[in-house]
């Protein structure tokens, strides 16, 4: 009853303080192990003889020649080699049972064993079957054993032996322990939980990376950007791996044992690949920068070869040393690969490699410890449980800053998208204003060449037309005797009219009058010979140096009509012995037309309302002005718009 009080009391303080395994609860023994020292548990490496045989097919009477006389080397605390993972070690160690009462004891000889036989060496000579092996606490219907069960009776003294079967992997080693039956669980419990800040670390990193692929994928939804998709897959799979990392650590089960010797490389395998392909894709390399998009594309080859030679050495042959050297083949190839990645973005100088090189210098850090740390027996103090002599969390560091410095390349590749689409944005919205106004030359330059090919058909076919009526009408006056038919007269006056309002039609409508000079020519032109048939004296003021400034037919046609109705009226009303029109450029053309007449009557407005009606619509049509004033005479002003 006592016995199972204390056994309780030691396993209820465990659990509640989670203490790793102190040194008061190992007591260096003599090299015959003696029960009343094993207080809880001790180590046993100095009291231990070894041999490494690499012969498989031992029987248990020929255990007793074997020489096994060496001492323990220390680097086995920390790795075994992998020349000798392989091979069968075995184990001799003697205990004495000093004590009054029978003991039983297990013996505990490290981390990860795919067999542990353990056998007694019987007083003449002969070796025992082997002792009963079990599972550790909470795994009983594991087939995996981690400890051998030892019994001794009161003053009983026995030599052991133990024969030890590693696993395929390099996180193995040999800390012999012997512990009390009631100590057992806290014993593997407090090695379990040797790693706790490591583990804790290894958390945090997880939960890092799940938030980056929780960020990943709201950036390929929102852009429907492929790589993202990529590093989604590769924070995902390195977070799997960092989170069984934590969580399987020293647990002896099948799925650790699969997962130790093979899984972790591939699953960190994969997300590399996953990260070339990311990186191809992040900084355009196929395009940008061909000589990294082609180590990018032959070091995903060669990973994905490693990975499948490294699969058939794992499960088809029992060459560890071969499959450990194709493992760090592939891990020096991606530190390669690293320091290619930084001397070619400190090479090209771009803004985005420049952060990425600083992330990846992190990472080749850390990836470069790790190796070490994983592949040599050298360590930077003699604390075993240190952090910093962990090759786990150097490479979660290197991850750390790597995603660090890809976010702030990220935030700058982000920014100089916005400002190329923008560019783009500018340069569619150029085009497609470029295009409108070629569009709009085309559908003006087809209405030129349509009122062109009008005027000119007015001009030969109508223009002749009326023309021969004109000279035929004049020519029948002349032959007929008096009195003239008025009929006749009419023809010819019409006749005249029409002819004159076709050249001012076919004038507004030939495109190359489209100048204001040209306007001014022709108005010119009409005014001197309009006035001088009705004994009146024209003026007309214009600019010397005359600009080539473009009026549509449009304005033309409306100005000069307005124009002919003024001289109309004046010829008609005014009594005037002169008319002056001035031409002024500006931002408007500003036409004034003042004669010396008698001016406007008040009382007789009402005969020219119509006549300026008219002529106000016309300007208002070109959003120009028209006025009015009377003053030594009448003076009329026109105003229009060049632009």
């Amino acid at each position: 009853m006592v016995r199972c009080l204390i056994r309780t009391i030691f396993m209820i303080s465990a659990i509640l303080t989670g203490d790793l395994l102190k040194a008061q609860d190992i007591v260096p023994v003599a090299e015959t192990i003696l029960t009343s020292m094993i207080k809880l548990a001790v180590p046993i490496e100095g009291e231990s003889r070894i041999y490494i045989d690499s012969s498989d097919g031992l029987r248990n009477n020929q255990l007793t020649g074997l020489p096994i006389n060496q001492t323990i080397d220390r680097s086995f605390a920390s790795k075994i080699p992998a020349r000798d993972i392989n091979r069968n070690f075995y184990l001799r160690f003697r205990i004495t049972n000093d004590t009054d009462t029978s003991t039983r004891l297990f013996f505990l000889p490290g981390f990860y064993f795919r067999e542990i036989i353990l056998y007694k060496l019987i007083d003449n000579g002969e070796v025992s079957d082997s002792l009963p092996a079990i599972s550790g606490p909470g795994n009983e219907n594991n087939f995996n054993p981690i400890v051998g069960e030892i019994k001794l009776n009161s003053g009983e003294s026995a030599t052991f032996i133990a024969r030890l079967k590693f696993i395929k992997t390099t996180v193995n080693n040999l800390r012999p322990m012997l512990s009390q039956d009631f100590y057992l669980p806290s014993l593997i419990a407090s090695i379990q939980n040797e790693r706790r800040i490591s583990a804790i670390i290894t958390y945090l990193i997880c939960g890092i990376m799940l938030m980056m692929m929780i960020y990943s994928l709201a950036q390929f939804f929102a852009n429907r950007s492929i790589e993202f998709i990529y590093y989604a897959s590769y924070g995902t799979l390195l977070g799997i791996m960092f989170f069984l990392k934590a969580a399987l650590y020293k647990y002896p089960t099948v799925e650790n044992f699969f997962f130790e010797s093979y899984a972790d490389f591939m699953l960190q395998a994969t997300a590399t690949i996953f990260y070339f392909l990311f990186l191809i894709k992040f900084v355009n390399a196929r395009e940008d920068f061909p000589a990294l998009n082609l180590v990018l594309k032959a070091l995903q080859y060669l990973t994905i070869a490693g990975m499948a030679i490294f699969t058939y050495l794992n499960f088809f042959t029992n060459n560890f040393p071969l499959q450990n050297l194709i493992e760090n083949l592939i891990k020096y190839s991606w530190s390669f690969c690293t320091v290619f990645v930084i001397s070619y973005s400190i090479i090209n100088r771009q803004s985005i490699l420049r952060y990425l090189a600083i992330g990846h210098s992190f990472l080749f850090a850390g990836g470069l410890l790790s190796l070490f740390l994983i592949n040599s027996s050298q360590r930077f103090t003699d604390a075993r449980s240190a952090l910093i002599n962990d090759s786990l969390f150097w490479y979660e560091l290197g991850i750390l800053f790597e995603l660090v410095f890809f976010l702030v390349a990220l935030s700058v590749k982000n920014k100089q998208d916005i400002s190329a689409r923008a560019r783009e944005k500018e340069r569619l919205l150029m085009d497609y204003e470029k295009t409108a106004i070629e569009n709009k030359m085309a559908v003006l330059a087809a209405k030129q060449e349509e009122r062109n090919r009008i005027s000119a058909d007015m001009h030969d076919e109508l223009g002749s037309g009326v023309t021969a009526i004109r000279l035929l009408s004049e020519l029948a006056k002349t032959k007929m005797k008096e009195p003239i038919l008025p009929e006749i007269d009419k023809i010819s006056n019409s006749a005249s009219e029409l002819i004159s309002k076709m050249n001012t039609i076919i004038w507004t409508m030939k495109s190359s009058n489209d100048t204001v000079d040209n306007m001014i020519a022709y108005v010119r032109s009409y005014a001197y010979e309009f006035l001088d048939n009705a004994d009146i004296t024209c003026k007309v003021d214009y600019p010397d140096n005359m600009p080539a400034v473009e009026m549509s037919g449009e304005k033309r046609r409306n100005i000069f009509l307005c124009i002919k109705e003024s001289l109309n009226n004046i010829v008609k009303h005014a009594n005037a012995t002169v008319v002056t029109i001035s031409f002024r450029l500006g931002p408007h053309l500003v036409i004034q037309i003042h004669d010396n007449g008698v001016g406007i009557n008040p009382d007789k407005i009402r005969e020219f309302s119509s006549g300026m009606t008219n002529m106000r619509k016309r300007m208002e049509t070109i959003d120009g002005y028209f006025g009015i004033r009377s003053n030594d005479g009448t003076t009329i002003t026109l105003s229009v718009p060049l632009q």
